[in-house]
């Protein structure tokens, strides 16, 4: 199977599920995508790096992986971390969680970022949650770490058409 048959299951499941008006679970779209690219659970474990318990309960809604896994799930299912809805809680809007979501696309935590690239842990949170400002040097060493377009961090561009110009 391929992504375009992915796709496809992806709208089949969501048709289903619009009679009773939910969207398709990230479980359920994690099964999908998985079976698209031909993995057993126990193959999809092996290639994360988890337990095979882990992949069944992300599958099964029982819990789902760490933020950092996300970027390594998506190369492995060859999918976007957006089609997974890294996004989705995230107000695009705010210089904080634009530096959020580019660490995560990085598959990185807040403490792996702070290590490699020599930023306070501390400093990092408080920019996230919005409670510091982030200077432009910064923002240029943020950029060039994660490897991405100083232009996402201009909140005057839609960050979106930013990051297809990468994808």
């Amino acid at each position: 199977m391929n992504n375009n048959t992915a796709t496809a299951q992806l709208n089949e499941l969501a048709e289903s599920k619009d009679d009773e008006n939910q969207e398709p679970t990230f479980g359920e779209k994690m099964l999908t995508w998985r079976e698209s690219v031909g993995l057993t659970r126990k193959e999809l474990a092996r290639k994360l790096n988890v337990s095979l318990t882990a992949v069944k309960n992300w599958e099964t809604g029982h819990s789902t992986p760490k933020l950092t896994k996300y970027s390594e799930i998506a190369k492995v299912l060859s999918i976007t971390v957006k089609e997974m809805g890294l996004d989705e809680n995230l107000d695009l809007t705010k210089i904080g969680d634009r530096i959020k979501y580019a660490r995560l696309l990085r598959g990185m935590s807040i403490e792996a970022f702070s290590y490699e690239f020599g930023f306070a842990i501390q400093t990092v949170k408080s920019w996230e949650s919005h409670t510091a400002e982030v200077s432009e040097p910064s923002l240029g060493r943020i950029s060039r770490a994660l490897d991405i377009p100083a232009n996402f961090f201009d909140m005057a561009i839609n960050p979106e058409q930013v990051l297809a110009n990468i994808a």
